[in-house]
């Protein structure tokens, strides 16, 4: 009884441990390395954000009228893995709730389509066990967020290899494991 305690015991702190090292990046949406209209960089009157946010502003256009607008963003790992992607957001509306997410090579997807709006919050990707998973590659990698709805904008990005991990408020920007 006593080795089999044991080797419980072992097994779940070898558990915590590898749960401790999975890595989490988190930064700022108005940090992108390049912006194309109708995205914007937002920071005065937006309220509870980091700093500034992107913005696709109301009324700005969408496809398929509009179907330029981006914003880019590159970021380096140390080592490849599946990631989550959380957002921290504000929706106008049920016509103003997602916009399209491209990382690296990747098949664009949809990011969005909650029904939590006029308030900042964060909302996830894969929202599903069938959605693709995000699969990071060691080195550079990039993301783009791009134009499908007005009525958005964007506070903070996050990444994190721990599929449990869950953001509440505003988040400390860096790399963490």
């Amino acid at each position: 009884m006593k080795i089999l305690t044991t080797i419980i015991g072992v097994c779940f702190l070898s558990s915590l441990n590898a749960q401790g090292k999975r890595v989490r990046i988190c930064f700022e949406a108005e940090g992108a390395q390049s912006i194309e209209a109708p995205v914007c960089i937002v920071s005065n009157n937006i309220g509870e954000v980091s700093g500034g946010a992107i913005s696709i502003p109301e009324g700005a256009g969408n496809p398929p009228k509009r179907c330029e607008g981006a914003a880019e963003y590159s970021f380096e790992l140390e080592k490849k893995g599946v990631y989550t992607l959380w957002c921290r957001v504000w929706w106008e509306d049920e016509c103003g709730n997602s916009f399209t997410v491209k990382i690296n090579d990747d098949p664009a997807i949809l990011f969005g389509e909650d029904a939590t709006y006029k308030v900042w919050h964060w909302v996830k990707y894969p929202v599903a066990r069938t959605s693709a998973k995000i699969n990071l590659k060691a080195g550079k990698n990039t993301m783009r967020i791009e134009n499908r709805e007005d009525g958005i904008m964007v506070d903070q990005i996050l990444f994190s290899e721990d599929q449990r991990f869950v953001p509440v408020d505003i988040e400390k920007t860096g790399t963490f494991k």
